[in-house]
C-alpha cells in the first residue's frame, strides 16, 4: 500500500472518529398523562420487569424525571414486600422518551410521550 493511499485512509478514520454523538438528558413529562398514558407506561414497566404486582404514580414525571416502582406488599402481612423499589429516570434522545433505570441499564421506550 502506498503512502498517499495510507494518508487518506488515516484522514477518513479521524474525521469519523471526530463526529459527535447526542447525549441523553434527564427529562420531564410535557404533560400530565391521561388514564391511556399512564396504563401504557405502567404497562411497559411490568412488562420490562416481568412482574404485575408492581405500584408506580407515572403522574410525578410531570414534576420530576424519577419514577419510583415499589413491590405491593402482601395482603395480611404489611411488613412484607417482594421486593426493593426500583428506580427509573425519564431520559430523552433526540426527541425519543425512555426509562432508565437507575444502576441496572434497562432501558424501557416510551414512543407514545412527549418529555421536555
Amino acid at each position: 500500500m502506498n503512502i498517499a493511499r495510507l494518508a487518506a485512509l488515516a484522514a477518513a478514520f479521524t474525521l469519523t472518529a471526530c463526529q459527535s454523538v447526542p447525549d441523553a438528558r434527564a427529562s420531564r413529562l410535557s404533560a400530565m398523562p391521561d388514564e391511556v398514558q399512564s396504563k401504557a407506561i405502567m404497562a411497559a414497566v411490568h412488562d420490562a420487569m416481568g412482574r404485575t404486582d408492581l405500584s408506580m404514580d407515572p403522574g410525578r414525571l410531570v414534576d420530576t424525571s424519577i419514577l419510583i416502582v415499589r413491590p405491593v406488599a402482601v395482603k395480611g402481612l404489611t411488613d412484607r414486600v417482594p421486593g426493593t423499589p426500583t428506580r427509573f429516570t425519564l431520559m430523552r434522545l433526540e426527541g425519543a422518551c425512555y426509562l432508565l433505570e437507575a444502576g441496572g441499564g434497562r432501558r424501557i421506550d416510551l414512543p407514545q410521550l412527549s418529555c421536555v
